[in-house]
């Protein structure tokens, strides 16, 4: 299994994720949850956390924190090892509770922060839980509603700025805001995340690609290779057609392409550059996604000598 990839800096902003293994709880009870939730508190204060959401479901968790230093893996290792310890421990289990390691998005910090927010304060309502946020005690937005719920550990203001200087009105918006998405469910904030780990504009996502650019290339992070900046479509279909030696019009949906030239690109363009499977449909003339998802099974389970020609392919990409 790839590993996610992680990126830290001064002041990063993410959504993080824990989910129990194979999807099964990580709580059974109201003492599990509230020992959770003193880990959670421990680690906010011992690694200089600013916590602005939280929720606590029963086989997962999300949070949406700042990390003044780029400490954000070592946090976490010690948040879910340390709960885990103590869950193993009290139910008389073994083994990994967590599925693997956290999924986190990077989220730029100006924007952003009313929508994710609201996005996980509405967890128990679109899980059917409560009907409303306030009614689910295992979360940051009680405090939202009420100043005297809110917990010394959760930094409430960075989000209400958003919706005005003074503090009530603020409030009072910031419910509205999050009430309305209880009729309309919104659309989730990550969905659309660049490299399906980027929360932000371009400018946002390209200062992240620049960072990432001193790094290694690791084969066993395919995220890392679709932040770095790519060469376009056009211009793998191009360097494809001109090794193969082959007309690309012949590239067109319906037609019949008997040489692995088309697939090649196919290959190269979903795998190693990481467009989307529409996209490579559209520029290489599949009649949809599921011929790309064929092509790249064909180049995977292709010849050695074909491998090492796409393999040329794609260094020359790279370094141009």
């Amino acid at each position: 299994m790839a590993r996610p990839l992680r990126i830290e800096f001064d002041h990063a902003v993410y959504h993080v994720m824990s989910r129990g293994n194979e999807r099964k709880p990580i709580v059974k009870d109201d003492h599990d949850r509230e020992r959770r939730l003193e880990w959670l508190r421990r680690t906010v204060e011992m690694y200089g956390w600013r916590l602005h959401a939280f929720v606590l479901m029963n086989n997962h968790d999300h949070l949406f924190v700042e990390t003044p230093d780029p400490n954000l893996s070592a946090g976490m290792q010690h948040l879910n090892g340390s709960y885990t310890s103590y869950f193993n421990n009290r139910h008389r289990r073994h083994g990994h509770l967590f599925q693997g390691r956290y999924k986190s998005h990077v989220i730029e910090s100006e924007g952003h922060f009313w929508e994710v927010s609201r996005y996980i304060h509405l967890n128990p309502v679109r899980a059917r839980l409560v009907e409303r946020p306030e009614q689910w005690a295992w979360s940051s937005y009680p405090g939202y509603q009420r100043t005297s719920r809110q917990l010394a550990w959760v930094t409430y203001g960075d989000v209400l700025a958003e919706f005005g200087r003074n503090i009530e009105q603020a409030r009072r918006a910031y419910r509205r805001f999050v009430t309305a998405g209880i009729a309309e469910s919104p659309a989730s904030p990550l969905k659309n995340a660049v490299g399906g780990l980027i929360v932000g504009g371009e400018a946002f996502a390209l200062r992240i690609r620049e960072m990432l650019e001193g790094r290694p290339t690791d084969s066993s992070v395919p995220a890392l290779e679709r932040l770095r900046p790519r060469p376009s479509l056009e211009v793998i279909a191009s360097a494809v057609a001109d090794v193969f030696e082959v007309d690309r019009s012949r590239w067109t949906d319906g037609r019949r392409n008997d040489d692995a030239s088309r697939a090649a690109a196919a290959f190269l363009a979903r795998r190693r550059f990481g467009y989307r499977g529409r996209e490579v449909a559209t520029a290489l003339g599949y009649g949809s996604h599921g011929g790309v998802t064929a092509a790249v099974r064909r180049i995977e389970s292709s010849t050695a000598a074909l491998k090492r020609k796409i393999r040329q392919i794609e260094r020359k990409l790279a370094n141009n």
